[in-house]
């Protein structure tokens, strides 16, 4: 069999030593571990100084904690164990007791430390899951990752570039150009369980219109004719929020009736409605 020009140098190389092959499954050689290895990444790398006794110590105050310890002794559960004074889990997993910042610091020894490179919150899960164990690890983990100040400054962003502001045309005159909202869930009086809210984008006037909980689009019709149009006239335009009630209501189905155009927000951007919603 012809040989790499890699493989080659190393039978040059080789040949210069007497040496015996012996064969030594993967399982069993743990030398080539090290020596396959970076040099950096060889060290030994000390969590938290002296964590079994403070794991110890900590049992002691986590009242989850200490009734796990009292199942184990009695020996009523089979998913916790006891050995030299820690407490053991399915997968040889230690239990981190809830106490000081302990779990907080071994999340930040997983994620934040220069060999753990601040990986995502997987990575970061998989890190501890493996050696540790305690209620609730995933949304802690969760939580920390997504608040991490280096992550949120560093890594890349992989959303869509955001479009361009549009801001809506400034109106010329008083009830030109109104914009519409709900308050809703509010409790019954005199029969009326929502509020209309319509404000003036030119003069800030707001009017504010009790309705039923269960108004029907010509219902909302007739109250819009009769507390906005008889005082002044059909507006030009109607903005609204995308709450199920206003696109139900003021869709495209009756702009042309109720004002020539009707938009909404884009979704999740809620700035247009600013004034009405303040």
């Amino acid at each position: 069999k012809k040989l790499s020009p890699k493989k080659s140098r190393w039978q040059d190389f080789l040949a210069e030593f007497d040496y015996v092959l012996e064969y030594r499954s993967g399982k069993a050689n743990v030398v080539a571990d090290a020596l396959s290895r970076k040099a950096e990444l060889a060290s030994i790398s000390t969590v938290l100084g002296d964590l079994p006794t403070r794991i110890k110590e900590g049992l002691g105050h986590d009242s989850v904690a200490k009734e796990l310890v009292k199942l184990a002794e009695q020996g009523k559960t089979r998913q916790f164990w006891l050995e030299d004074g820690l407490l053991y889990t399915q997968g040889r997993r230690l239990y981190v007791p809830k106490w000081e910042d302990l779990r907080k610091d071994l999340i930040r020894e997983c994620h934040d430390t220069k060999w753990a490179g601040h990986p995502g919150q997987k990575h970061t899960r998989d890190l501890l899951e493996s050696p540790y164990f305690w209620p609730q690890m995933r949304d802690q983990v969760e939580l920390y990752v997504k608040t991490c100040l280096v992550c949120q400054q560093d890594k890349v962003e992989n959303k869509q570039p955001a479009g361009l502001l549009e801001p809506l045309p400034a109106s010329e005159h008083p009830w030109d150009s109104i914009t519409l909202d709900f308050i809703s869930s509010l409790p019954k009086s005199d029969g009326f369980g929502s509020i209309m809210v319509m404000i003036d984008r030119f003069s800030k006037y707001g009017t504010f219109i009790p309705r039923p909980k269960d108004c029907t689009t010509e219902e909302a019709a007739r109250l819009f004719f009769k507390n906005v149009v008889k005082y002044w006239g059909l507006p030009k335009h109607i903005r609204s929020d995308r709450t199920p009630a206003s696109q139900d209501e003021y869709g495209s189905n009756y702009s042309s009736i109720w004002a020539r155009s009707y938009t909404s927000p884009q979704a999740f951007i809620p700035k247009p409605m600013a004034k009405l919603k303040g």
